[in-house]
């Protein structure tokens, strides 16, 4: 009977496997996988933002020059407000997102991805206990000989 180190509605970790239901169903064997890593992801929206919030700029400087009197204090302001607000929706609109990362059987795989950084982490964890249950198995399998027996007998022609 497998131990399960995780179980959600998309995620089952067991000392076997490493399964994902969602958003296709995957199954990975914890034997073949290699180079657990959590990445970054971009923001996807940044650069219209970006972008949106340099016209903006421009399009109040160029009206600050053409403007006399009490106008220019207004886009002045303006100015001044805009890159603040443009980096705080940059942050609101565009989620970061996290990435579980792994190679399985020599190929890049992304095993998890959430906006929620805890709930990567929780399942990082949880992996990386189900990898030291499943080398304790195998340690076990090694000193009772079973392994060995096992070698053999797949060599056999």
């Amino acid at each position: 009977m497998p131990t399960v180190f995780y179980q959600s509605h998309d995620i089952v970790i067991t000392d076997d496997v490493f399964a994902v239901w969602k958003p296709e169903p995957q199954v990975y064997d914890l034997e073949a996988l290699e180079d657990l890593r959590i990445e970054h992801g971009g923001r996807s929206g940044r650069a219209a933002l970006v972008a949106a919030g340099a016209l903006v700029t421009v399009g109040a400087v160029a009206a600050m020059t053409l403007t006399d009197g009490p106008g220019q204090f207004v886009v002045a302001a303006v100015v001044l407000s805009v890159p603040p607000l443009t980096g705080r929706a940059i942050r609101i609109f565009t989620p970061v997102v996290w990435l579980l990362r792994a190679s399985y059987a020599g190929a890049g795989v992304t095993l998890f991805a959430s906006n929620n950084a805890i709930t990567v982490l929780r399942i990082r964890r949880s992996l990386m206990r189900a990898f030291a249950a499943n080398a304790a198995s195998l340690e076990r399998l090694d000193r009772t000989g079973y392994a060995e027996a096992y070698r053999r007998l797949n060599s056999l022609p």
